[in-house]
């Protein structure tokens, strides 16, 4: 799925820096501010619980929520073990 022009928000609706490029997503950790790389098609990391992206740095893991009509993504934090 391609996500390059898709509005980047956080899971309370607020808009973040963010950088999609094709099905890729690299934003900033919530927790420490170290880099995540998420992956919007299925079964790779950040599409589900079951493949959260996870921060290398603090192990916090993320999934994405892809609303195509729309046109925006969302990015929900799943745990943090900071």
């Amino acid at each position: 799925m391609d996500i390059t022009d898709f509005l980047i928000m956080d899971w309370e609706g607020d808009q973040i820096l963010a950088d999609p490029q094709g099905s890729n997503l690299a934003f900033c950790c919530f927790t420490c501010r170290g880099p995540v790389l998420a992956v919007a098609l299925e079964n790779q990391r950040g599409w589900d619980e079951e493949h959260p992206a996870v921060c290398r740095r603090c192990g916090a893991a993320y999934l994405l929520g892809i609303r195509p009509h729309a046109e925006k993504l969302y990015i929900h934090k799943v745990y943090d073990f900071e």
